[in-house]
């Protein structure tokens, strides 16, 4: 697990500063070529898009899958924007801004307290440590199908969760 950079931030560590801005930024050409795939993923995706709609969620979700693909390519883990500990014992406002987003952050926490073991878990160490399948199939002894199984099952339960308090991801 990534150590507490923003409590070192918050005392003004500089070496912080410094250690984060080596450990996320890429090279230029590699930033330029990422930038490229999120936007031709876009302009194939273009048919799902509703009129109307906000892209920015869109855009990011894209972003996103497009720099798990570029540190699995790479070897590497994707560094772990927020814990799930620090999501939980921040001010929300401060992460999101508005006050949906902020609604909708409590809202997941809330349908991930309502996860059974080791479902919750599960979902917490792949989607906010970036942990592999593989090696939490070996901590929990099951087989990785069945982890990913459990995770497309958990995907599931949020989603419904989230939908039926009035968060639907496409809006």
């Amino acid at each position: 697990m990534e150590q507490n950079w923003s409590a070192r931030l918050r005392q003004g560590d500089e070496d912080a500063l410094c250690e984060i801005i080596r450990q996320r930024t890429l090279p230029p050409e590699d930033l330029e070529e990422l930038s490229a795939d999120v936007f031709l993923r876009l302009w194939r995706s273009r048919d799902k898009l509703k009129d109307g709609a906000d892209l920015s969620p869109y855009l990011a979700a894209i972003a996103r899958n497009c720099m798990k693909n570029y540190f699995r390519t790479q070897g590497k883990q994707p560094p772990v924007r927020q814990s799930y500990e620090d999501l939980l014992l921040s001010d929300k406002s401060d992460l999101c801004g508005d006050a949906e987003t902020t609604e909708a952050i409590a809202c997941l926490i809330r349908a991930l307290d309502k996860l059974e073991e080791p479902d919750r878990s599960l979902v917490i160490r792949f989607y906010f440590y970036g942990e592999k399948t593989s090696a939490l199939a070996k901590a929990c002894g099951l087989t990785d199908t069945a982890v990913r199984l459990r995770l497309h099952r958990s995907r599931g339960k949020l989603r419904k969760y989230m939908i039926e308090r009035g968060f639907d991801h496409a809006e």
